[in-house]
């Protein structure tokens, strides 16, 4: 944002600004806009320090390419742009940061052509001011100003800088202001989120390390790391498909769900070691005698594994009208624990509350209403309520309620989707993380042109993700977590944008395609929410409300596309490709399989050849197949590539490349096929996800319906230490 402030370079730079620049270096890189690039934080702290250094004779795009991309010596830059693409995206960071600075002494460019920064002191600012400073003691607020408003505009003037320091130099009284905090993943790398808008985060007990699941380019998720004394978090390696951490009592292990069971991993990495074998996903709670309780997400009690191992027993039985029970979580005295149980699984479960329940049985105990989990520490209940943090005092041993909930913070990010999750994590010493949102959490439907012109966009009523344009271009069919936590499909109208349900069946849904006269559609049927077989296929014809089953077993067949010539279903289980024929025997029929990760199957028009992504090497590619032998296999993307679509006449295939960008491929039908360079049509902006639909192209391929990130949606994280003397 603009200060009004003058800048000034000067001609030659002294100890003392050189020390400001470096300082304002800092600021810059642990900032929200370089958060998710270490290569754009490495980038600039590369070229700062080489102009501190007076190297910058040294600062060429050749020099740059081999010392921190690692190019070799003799590498031609005319032919490899990575190291322009990357001083790009630092100029647009840079801009971005500068704009919502609330002060910046010091300004660092970048200017297009040039890889050597220049630095500009603000005239209203003296270079031996400190470059950060913080509020003496009896400068802060009132506490009933603090209850009010807490941290919210303190979290605009404190940096990084200030968290890093106090878990260094830690003082006896913690600090009461909220310091904004990024998780400082790698460039692409998100935090995971199971297409749902939040997902979890655990804070070890002792408030000194964030744990969290984040998927790379690959779609492989891990469990990652980021002590709140760094600035940068650290993945745990043989922690694939890592979900739901939790943290043992004395925050020397974390607890994880993968690959059908709970294991346990040191915070420094190792050997994983498994818990309990849980085929379906689980969260789970560390008790303080070595107690593992574990939630599943629907029609299931909590279970609890003792110390030694064993079979899990159950320690909850749903009540009559209660669906899940979730969320668990140990009381501090280790031997109740607390949960969420809804009574169904729509945003605005009447029924939703969170209880507490003896590890030695008796009857669970209604604490408060909520939507979303709680978390317990000392003396407090912490929840959310509509976005909103608050902190109920309690008495633990009596299980009641003292007097009435605080105001924590406001635009919390929590959602009613998938069982009720929240953004917010607290230790047993009083430091607290929250997550704040503000905008929509809605994403939009845009169409383009061909050269990204937007021509049109529909605004959405309800939350949805994965979707298919009908072939006819009169609907949109969708996958939405406003009903149901693991999904339910809904129509569009496009004339209109009349949102309705596709089905009124209260189990899950997903992944639906569209039959090729537009009058059916094929989906998963979860009656057990995804958890647990049987995993059905089925269709229901537009208007109807009535599906028919097509085919169910034990065996998960996601359904990717309908032949043109509607005789058969195209599905996967992620490792092998099969067909489900929908005339007589339906049973699937095994045509390709390897050890690699595929999806996104879609057949050309003439039923020929089949465009799909795999995932060989670590990136997933795009490749073109005959059909249905897959004798013949060509890649088709050069650098990474996901969910290809075919136009109408089968002679062009397009897909999103690793950065976002819509490419388009000539492709001439023989034997062997011929297939055109990808070539970049327009940047979509989408953070590419190779396992769902964001985009869908009308059959003639002059317009594109994207499904773009939220607008106006913006998420931060803070923290706040001893959060308690806010309150008391």
């Amino acid at each position: 944002m603009s200060t009004g402030q003058h800048f000034e370079r000067p001609t030659k730079i002294s100890a003392e600004q050189a020390a400001s620049v470096r300082s304002a270096l800092e600021l810059v890189i642990s900032s929200d806009a370089f958060a998710g690039s270490k290569q754009c934080r490495d980038f600039l702290r590369l070229v700062v320090e080489r102009a501190l250094a007076g190297e910058v004779d040294s600062l060429s795009e050749h020099m740059i390419g081999v010392e921190l991309f690692g190019r070799p010596a003799d590498y031609d830059t005319s032919n490899d742009m990575v190291v322009r693409v990357r001083a790009a995206e630092v100029r647009k960071r840079l801009a971005q940061y500068y704009r919502e600075a609330i002060s910046a002494p010091v300004h660092i460019e970048l200017s297009p052509g040039s890889y050597v920064p220049e630095f500009h002191w603000s005239s209203l600012t003296r270079v031996e001011d400190k470059a950060l400073t913080t509020a003496p003691p009896g400068a802060l607020a009132p506490p009933w100003r603090r209850k009010s408003a807490l941290m919210i505009v303190a979290l605009l003037g404190i940096t990084i800088l200030a968290l890093i320091v106090w878990f260094e130099f830690r003082p006896i009284e913690q600090s009461r202001n909220a310091v904004r905090l990024t998780l400082g993943l790698p460039e692409g790398v998100t935090l995971h989120r199971n297409w749902h808008p939040f997902e979890h985060i655990a804070l070890s007990p002792d408030g000194q390390t964030l744990a969290f699941a984040a998927t790379d380019a690959s779609g492989q998720s891990y469990l990652w790391i980021r002590l709140l004394g760094s600035s940068e978090a650290q993945r745990i390696d043989q922690t694939e498909g890592a979900l739901l951490p939790f943290w043992s009592p004395d925050s020397q292990f974390i607890g994880f769900w993968a690959g059908g069971k709970l294991k346990k991993v040191r915070p420094s990495g190792g050997a994983t070691e498994a818990i309990y074998t849980v085929p379906e996903i689980a969260q789970g709670a560390w008790g303080v005698d070595g107690t593992i309780l574990f939630a599943r997400a629907v029609n299931s009690p909590i279970l609890r594994v003792a110390p030694g191992g064993g079979t899990a027993t159950t320690v909850t039985s749903l009540l009559p009208g209660q669906v899940s029970h979730m969320w668990v979580q140990f009381l501090p005295d280790g031997k109740h624990f607390i949960y969420l149980a809804r009574t169904s699984l729509t945003s605005g479960d009447p029924g939703a509350r969170i209880y507490a329940q003896s590890l030695d049985g008796g009857d669970p105990v209604p604490l408060l209403a909520s939507q979303s989990r709680a978390i317990a520490v000392t003396d407090y209940l912490l929840f959310a309520q509509e976005q909103t943090l608050f902190a109920q005092r309690m008495d633990w041993k009596a299980l009641r309620k003292i007097g009435a909930p605080s105001l924590l913070a406001r635009n919390v990010a929590a959602s009613p989707a998938y069982l009720g999750t929240s953004e917010f994590t607290a230790s047993q010493n009083g430091v607290l993380v929250y997550g704040t949102a503000k905008g929509s959490s809605f994403d939009q439907f845009n169409w383009y042109s061909r050269d990204g012109t937007v021509i049109g966009s529909l605004e959405p009523v309800v939350d949805y993700q994965q979707f298919t344009l009908s072939p006819n271009g009169k609907h949109l069919a969708l996958n939405s977590f406003h009903q149901h936590a693991t999904g339910s499909l809904w129509l569009i109208d496009v004339a209109t944008n009349t949102t309705t349900p596709l089905t009124t069946d209260s189990h899950a849904q997903s992944d639906p395609v569209w039959s090729p006269d537009s009058r059916y559609v094929a989906f998963n049927l979860l009656p057990n929410g995804g958890s647990d077989p049987p995993f059905l296929v089925e269709k229901i014809e537009i208007g109807s409300e009535k599906p028919q089953k097509v085919y169910g077993d034990n065996e998960r067949h996601w359904v990717e596309d309908w032949s043109r010539d509607g005789r058969f279903l195209l599905t996967h289980d992620t490792k092998t490709f099969s067909i489900i024929p929908l005339t007589g025997d339906s049973k699937p029929k095994a045509l390709y399989s390897s050890s690699f990760i595929k999806d996104e199957f879609h057949l050309s028009p003439d039923g020929q050849l089949i465009a799909y992504g795999e995932n060989r090497t670590g990136r997933w590619e795009v490749f073109l197949a005959s059909f249905p032998s897959f004798h013949y296999i060509k890649q088709v993307s050069l650098a990474g590539g996901a969910q290809p679509r075919w136009r109408g006449d089968g002679r062009e295939l397009f897909f999103i490349d690793l950065e976002g960008k819509m490419m388009s491929a000539t492709v001439e039908h023989g034997s062997p096929p011929q297939i055109g360079v990808p070539r970049e049509l327009f940047d979509t902006g989408l953070v590419p996800d190779p396992t769902i639909n964001q985009y869908a192209v009308t059959p003639d391929g002059l317009k594109f319906l994207v499904l773009e990130p939220r607008k106006g949606f913006l998420e931060n994280y803070s923290v706040v230490l001893n959060w308690t003397a806010t309150v008391d």
